[in-house]
């Protein structure tokens, strides 16, 4: 089925300034046209406000200024994710999806007032800088973040190639703020990298899925091409790392996904209108030719991340390694307005082949493995449930841990739950250092080829 276009963070006042009322011009036709209808009464409100703020405000404030923050307040107030662009951020929404644009490589989301970072990008300035999953950003340029809007914010973080840019951030575990100054680049993301690990049972494909662009999966395809190659036709099993992966376009999810599968259910959707409501099965034709696969999760795995795990693990095709995933059960829709930018809305829920929905509880893991032995503060573990106005879980209660879909090696209860306090530090550049990664190939060495393709319920 194919999918429709663009599916997808000392008062003061004031006393005898006006005396009596006015008659808005806004107010007055809307007011003629609504009659006693109470939607149009409350828009003839706003248009009374809006005249009031342009007569009496200490200074002039732009017209299109303030209709730009009310929209904007209007969908912020639904949802975490429905918003409106303007024409500017729209164009460079269009250009993020192609996997090329200007800035520093971040990933970031409103939560609770605060500018939370949900992932740095692979291989962008500020994974070089080494800003964290987690991290607050308090600071932009001396300014600071506290009450100032997602777009605003995102707006703050791009700017000229070859410009520097200084956040302080506030990172779980550190007691004193970590400052970054970071100089922007054309960011280019590589969506997928891949490599062959050896092992002693034989090669192992470790494929990096860093972002859902619009080519996500015919990389993905390349890269399992390749391995194979490589290896001689003899993998024995494949590792997908989706830690840190913040999502992005759905049919890319539904394609990746049907990747690795023979048969079953990927992904339902369910809103308001009988159009919202799909549901995607997976084709024959596994392109690893049905050799184990180990996916690998962390809270910053998000959105169509999570509809492939969820759609592996479901489907008896893959063993879930790491943390619990972010949570994000939520399907926008783009609407263009011409001339005016774009509408981003909610417009459905997704649903996992169990018909189960992670929205709020996001992906648990079979086999779970932190990254740090430290203890975490109360904004580590921050997901889509701590957002405001987060959407509940439609079922009410949290959705139960599946049984692991695939019969779990004997080395599985070996693996060790967060590293050892000796445990070196991570380096991007040492794969050594990363001890879920090393879990994950330990696992995967042990795992033999899984049965046919059941979604669990």
């Amino acid at each position: 089925m194919k999918l429709r276009n663009g599916l997808l963070l000392s008062c003061v006042f004031l006393s005898g300034l006006v005396i009596g009322t006015t008659t808005s011009p806004i107010r007055h036709a809307w007011g003629q046209e609504a009659g006693n209808d109470s939607t149009y009464q409350q828009l003839s409100l706003f248009g009374d406000i809006f005249e009031r703020i342009k007569a009496n405000y200490v200074v002039d404030p732009p017209s299109d200024k303030l209709i730009y923050n009310a929209v904007n307040g209007m969908l912020s107030g639904l949802d975490p994710h429905s918003s409106y662009m303007n024409a500017k951020q729209y164009a460079d929404m269009q250009v993020e999806t192609t996997g090329q644009f200007g800035g520093l490589g971040l990933e970031v989301t409103e939560a609770g007032g605060l500018l939370k970072v949900i992932s740095p990008i692979d291989d962008t300035p500020a994974f070089k800088a080494g800003i964290k999953p987690g991290d607050i950003i308090v600071d932009i340029d001396g300014h600071s973040t506290e009450g100032l809007a997602l777009n605003d914010a995102v707006d703050k973080m791009r700017g000229a190639v070859g410009t520097k840019i200084t956040l302080t951030l506030k990172r779980a575990g550190v007691n004193t703020p970590v400052v970054a100054t970071i100089t922007r680049e054309i960011i280019s993301i590589q969506a997928v990298k891949s490599r062959l690990i050896t092992s002693a049972a034989g090669d192992i494909g470790y494929i990096r899925l860093a972002s859902f662009s619009e080519k996500a999966d015919e990389d993905i395809r390349k890269a399992v091409a390749t391995l194979q190659k490589q290896s001689g036709g003899h993998i024995h099993a494949y590792i997908l790392d989706m830690r840190g992966n913040p999502g992005g376009l759905l049919d890319q999810a539904v394609a990746v996904s049907d990747d690795f599968l023979n048969s079953g259910e990927i992904v339902s959707t369910h809103g308001r209108h009988t159009q919202d409501d799909q549901v995607w099965y997976a084709q024959p034709g596994d392109i690893t030719n049905g050799a184990p696969i180990v996916v690998m999760t962390n809270e910053g795995t998000a959105s169509a991340a999570e509809i492939v795990t969820a759609a592996l693990q479901q489907n008896r095709r893959a063993v879930v390694l790491g943390t619990r995933s972010f949570g994000k059960g939520s399907v926008q829709t783009v609407v263009p307005i011409p001339g005016n930018g774009a509408l981003r809305l909610t417009t459905a829920l997704y649903y996992t082949p169990s018909g189960k929905s992670i929205q709020d509880y996001g992906v648990t893991p079979d086999v779970k493995v932190s990254d740090t032995s430290k203890p975490q503060d109360q904004f580590a573990d921050l997901r889509e449930s701590d957002l405001q106005n987060s959407f509940k879980n439609p079922t009410g209660v949290p959705a139960p841990t599946l049984p692991s879909p695939i019969p779990l090696p004997a080395v599985a209860k070996t693996i060790p739950d967060k590293p050892p306090a000796s445990w070196p530090a991570f380096d991007a550049t040492k794969p050594e250092t990363d001890f879920q990664l090393q879990m994950a190939i330990k696992l995967a060495a042990a795992m033999n080829a899984p049965g046919p393709s059941t979604a669990s319920n």
